[in-house]
């Protein structure tokens, strides 16, 4: 799966301009503020996901200073690794992000599927140093993207756990609410822990990247008390009513799951350098697309900012070897893309492509 074209009106500083990509890795360079990190948002919205900034608003994606009635568009023309016709998808940008696969309008979800996309940001490396929400994230992302059943539960369960915690604050009777959460959080606990265990065997493909050999752990959020997801669940949330009443927060479930990531034995945001976490947080993208790809018989997309930052020359160049040898079209943004073999380079100054 990859994208030939795209061409985008109107969005954010990118001049509007059609452009041609390699099905290989596609390098992106220029200096801070050409409108790199711009260009990787606009195929993370067509590929529906949406902005890469949290709680971005819609007005500030449209080109800037163009006023707020003039939408932003974005077009791509998608093409398989096995062949066949060409698919054009498309994303209107206003007050919401509406978009189409040909003629037909396409959910956010439907999107996903279509045209699987991993991406990893500067901030991406809090996955290993950062709070557990950011590798809550990765789980949810690659999940999301596998199996439509996990995006289904996650955003049931995500429903039930709002009002469970309305009703915490109202002091209300929460049993009913429990029985639903007991059943969809348990699924998920389960869901969670396979995932995990895809993402740490498919790691040891690229363990010529990972500075050091990790070990990966799952911890249930609030759970402990049984090994069976579902028994685990109902008996801690027995332990933690009387808690739960006093927080007025949910204390038991997937909210509060967590990874730990260990390189022997210590927590791996201790023993790592900055650079040796960048690049195993890169080595957990990469896995991560290869779950997707053995589980959707097709290669995701792969976007990548600041691909070298804080890396030495051998990590630079260990990092773009490993790129090329997972074969996805990957497009990654650097200030720096001299001396690789085997790379497409594109440069951009002020939102163009030169």
């Amino acid at each position: 799966m990859y994208f030939s074209e795209t061409y985008f009106h109107n969005f954010r500083n990118i001049c509007g301009e059609r452009r041609e990509w390699s099905p290989g890795l596609n390098m992106i360079t220029g200096s801070n503020g050409a409108g790199k990190t711009n260009f990787l948002e606009g195929l993370n919205f067509l590929s529906g996901w949406g902005s890469l900034e949290k709680n971005a608003k819609m007005a500030n994606i449209v080109r800037w200073n163009s006023g707020a009635s003039q939408p932003a568009s974005l077009w791509g023309r998608y093409l398989s690794e096995r062949g066949g016709e060409p698919s054009d998808i498309f994303a209107s940008l206003h007050t919401r992000c509406q978009l189409k696969r040909g003629d037909k309008t396409a959910s956010a979800a439907d999107m996903r599927r279509e045209i699987p996309v991993l991406s990893f940001m500067p901030g991406h490396m809090s996955i290993v140093k950062g709070g557990a929400s950011h590798r809550r994230r990765l789980l949810d992302m690659t999940g999301v993207l596998v199996s439509v059943a996990y995006s289904k539960v996650l955003r049931d369960y995500q429903v039930m756990l709002k009002q469970k915690s309305a009703m915490l604050r109202k002091h209300a009777d929460t049993r009913n609410a429990d029985k639903l959460l007991a059943s969809l959080g348990s699924w998920l606990w389960t869901a969670r822990e396979e995932l995990l265990k895809m993402i740490e065997t498919s790691a040891q493909n690229f363990s010529d990247l990972l500075p050091r050999p990790m070990d990966f752990f799952f911890s249930r959020g609030g759970g402990g008390m049984d090994e069976a997801p579902f028994d685990d669940f109902r008996k801690s949330l027995k332990r933690a009513c009387e808690r739960e009443r006093a927080a007025g927060i949910p204390l038991v479930g997937p909210q509060r799951d967590d990874v730990r990531f260990t390189c022997d034995g210590m927590d791996a945001s201790v023993v790592l350098s900055r650079g040796q976490i960048r690049r195993a947080v890169s080595v957990l993208i990469l896995a991560s697309a290869l779950v997707v790809e053995r589980r959707l018989m097709k290669k995701p997309i792969l976007l990548f900012d600041e691909i070298t930052s804080e890396l030495d020359k051998a990590g630079r160049i260990r990092e773009i070897e490993s790129l090329l040898a997972t074969e996805c079209q990957i497009f990654a943004t650097t200030t720096d893309a001299e001396g690789y073999d085997g790379v497409e380079i594109y440069r951009m100054k002020d939102g163009r492509f030169l």
